[in-house]
C-alpha cells in the first residue's frame, strides 16, 4: 500500500496508508489508516492533530 501525505493549506497533515511512526527515542509505532499530524504546535494531543489550530488561527498559506 502506498503511503500519502497531504499538507492541508491552514490545517494538519493528513497521513494514510500504513507505516510506522516514531519517537525520538526510536520506538516504533505501527499504524494503518489515516491520520492527522498538529503543524500548529498547539495540540493538546501532539503529534496528532486535535483541531486546536482553529482557535490558534493557525496560518500556512503563502499569499502573493
Amino acid at each position: 500500500m502506498t503511503v500519502e501525505i497531504r499538507i492541508q493549506d491552514d490545517d494538519s497533515l493528513e497521513v494514510s496508508g500504513k507505516f510506522d511512526l516514531f519517537d525520538e527515542d526510536g520506538n516504533s509505532y505501527p499504524h494503518h489508516g489515516k491520520l492527522r499530524l498538529c503543524r500548529c504546535g498547539a495540540s493538546k494531543t501532539k503529534p496528532y492533530c486535535d483541531n486546536a489550530h482553529f482557535e490558534a488561527k493557525f496560518e500556512s498559506k503563502i499569499w502573493a
